[in-house]
């Protein structure tokens, strides 16, 4: 199995010790023997002025070095859950080099069983090893866990601020220097708000020493157990309200696909006024097709854009995992030929966590089928649609006014956010749109979707076969497109017989130059979520939750270099950059 490419290596673990698990490599505990909780809430919580700091805040984001077991997150969300404010949300950013995986985390936190019931709603999401962040959403609890699984410096790098506090317990300074570098600090003041706070177990003087060159007040306080003291730290400024650019709403989401769906849901999470709008309602267009898959984007490449788009289909597969309409069950993919087929294998080794290769076939262990409409409906709950063809979104004296096609003005808001799929190219200029068919057909579905270029999956009682890729706005169903189906199913899915068609669809589809989605604001008050292509119930849910965090002043969701990949001024940029 790879341990490098796009995976961090695993944590090695020593339980010869009956106070808990050792980190082999480095020699030290992942929490005190006394009690691992006890020290979480003195050494950090009441370190950070918890829960008194949070107290009236709408956001609140706490940043950790070393999130090993997840106690440390644990004693912070069960704090939150008794005594954080009903209206606001909380942040979680950790850092991990070395993920344990769910089975040893799952047993390390078993010495705390008044933490069952948090354990085991972390534990559902644990993450796999993917490198880059990693993020947990436990939305009835307005709290969400960031796992940035790199180096630290690498991944203090690419986070966003303001942090308000700060937990750091990384192993002994002594055995793991790199966590308490000189380059460390100065990332933790760039990174921290006024006033934000910092404990630590160790008083190690280069620490102390450290934290006070970055910029920090240091002091020592009384230890924990058997350590006689401890270092805490404050960063100089007062105490500030952290505010988003969208406040309390409300927001107006134009296009009720799977896009909007997801920003519906990160909005009413954190408590934010919504307006939802479209003129053909949840799950028209190109989400609403018979039943789809939830699959992989298949690239070997460590890069900005491949580490954002595998968290969101991570993401996307914990999300709907136990909704109606989501089926979790392996995808097979055939390679076309010698080429492809060794591609995948290289593949299979490089993302072992996801994919496996057969000798014949790729399996695709961790995807999913689903049926879009009953999927969307769990997004959007009881969210009523407005049914209207948006034209215009004007500046007022205080916000936006959203207008109409008939030029009637809809809404007044703080904030626009478009997620309308083939009709952003009406709004941004580069959206490339493509005419997608799918057939289904009478007969026996395969026991597992298949997907080589073309892919056929069930459908209710028949088979879906799809999809065309037509570059244009036409998108009648037509027999020319049945035949094509039905005769790539001969040649690589001869066994499945196809008997008469049952339903055609078709719909348009956005995408971008690069096959990139789109993320961000395009001008003050108005940002977009777009360009999804065949891939929107993948991608959208993360980059969702991705673009309301940053828009409420939220914790860092993605990598800062995987938000510029996605940037809807790329192409803009590049250009200019030609055209000088």
């Amino acid at each position: 199995m790879t341990t490098d490419g796009l995976y961090c290596e695993p944590a090695t673990l020593d339980w010869s010790q009956a106070s808990g698990p050792r980190a082999s490599d480095y020699g030290d505990v992942y929490f005190s023997a006394e009690d691992g909780l006890a020290e979480t809430q003195a050494v950090f919580l009441k370190a950070c002025q918890l829960p008194e700091a949070w107290t009236g805040r709408r956001q609140y984001v706490v940043g950790e070095l070393g999130f090993g077991t997840g106690l440390n997150a644990l004693g912070l969300w069960q704090l939150w859950r008794d005594e954080g404010p009903v209206d606001g949300w909380l942040d979680f950013i950790s850092v991990e080099k070395h993920p344990l995986d769910r089975d040893a985390a799952a047993r390390a936190l078993t010495a705390w069983p008044h933490l069952s019931d948090l354990a085991a709603r972390l534990l559902a999401q644990w993450p796999s090893r993917l490198k880059g962040p990693q993020r947990l959403v436990f939305p009835d609890d307005r709290f969400a866990i960031t796992i940035f699984q790199d180096e630290v410096e690498a991944a203090l790098a690419q986070m966003r601020g303001p942090v308000d506090a700060w937990f750091l317990d990384g192993f002994a300074p002594d055995r793991n220097a790199a966590m308490w570098s000189q380059g460390v600090f100065n990332r933790i003041g760039e990174l921290s708000a006024p006033g934000a706070r910092v404990g630590t177990f160790t008083v190690a003087g280069f620490v102390r020493r450290g934290l006070a060159e970055a910029g920090f007040d240091v002091v020592k306080q009384r230890g924990f157990g058997r350590k006689r003291e401890r270092l805490e730290a404050v960063w100089p400024g007062g105490l500030g309200v952290r505010s988003g650019s969208v406040g309390a709403g409300p927001v107006a989401v134009i296009g009720a696909g799977i896009a909007g769906a997801s920003l519906v849901q990160a909005l009413r999470a954190r408590g934010i006024e919504t307006r939802l709008i479209d003129a053909g309602g949840p799950g028209a267009g190109a989400s609403g097709a018979p039943a789809g898959l939830l699959t992989p984007r298949l690239e070997k490449a460590d890069r900005p854009h491949v580490r954002a788009t595998l968290a969101a289909f991570d993401f996307a597969r914990r999300l709907y995992d136990g909704r109606d309409g989501f089926h979790a069950e392996a995808v097979i993919r055939l390679p076309k030929d010698e080429r492809e087929a060794d591609r995948f294998a290289v593949l299979a080794d490089w993302m072992p966590d996801h994919l496996v290769w057969t000798g014949t076939q790729l399996e695709m262990v961790c995807a999913g089928r689903f049926e879009p409409r009953r999927l969307i409906s769990t997004l959007l709950g009881e969210k009523a649609c407005l049914s209207a063809r948006v034209a215009r979104i004007d500046p007022t004296s205080d916000g936006l006014s959203v207008v109409d096609d008939q030029g009637h003005r809809l809404d007044e808001v703080a904030h626009v956010i478009l997620a309308v799929g083939a009709g952003l190219s009406a709004f941004h200029d580069d959206i490339e749109l493509s005419a997608g068919q799918l057939a289904v057909f009478d007969g026996e579905a395969p026991d597992r979707s298949v997907s080589w270029g073309h892919y056929a999956c069930r459908a209710g009682s028949g088979v879906l076969v799809g999809a065309t890729h037509v570059r244009g706005e036409h998108v009648l169903p037509d027999d020319e497109a049945e035949a094509g189906f039905r005769a790539a199913m001969a040649e690589s899915l001869p066994g499945v017989a196809l008997g008469p068609v049952k339903e055609r669809w078709g719909a348009v589809r956005a995408a971008t130059p690069d096959r990139l989605p789109i993320l961000g604001q395009v001008r003050p008050g108005v940002s977009v979520l777009g360009g999804l292509g065949s891939r929107g119930f993948a991608h959208a849910p993360l980059l969702a939750d991705a673009l309301v965090s940053e828009l409420t002043g939220g914790g860092a969701v993605l990598e800062q270099a995987g938000l510029e990949t996605l940037a809807p001024s790329r192409f803009a940029e590049r250009r200019a950059r030609k055209g000088r």
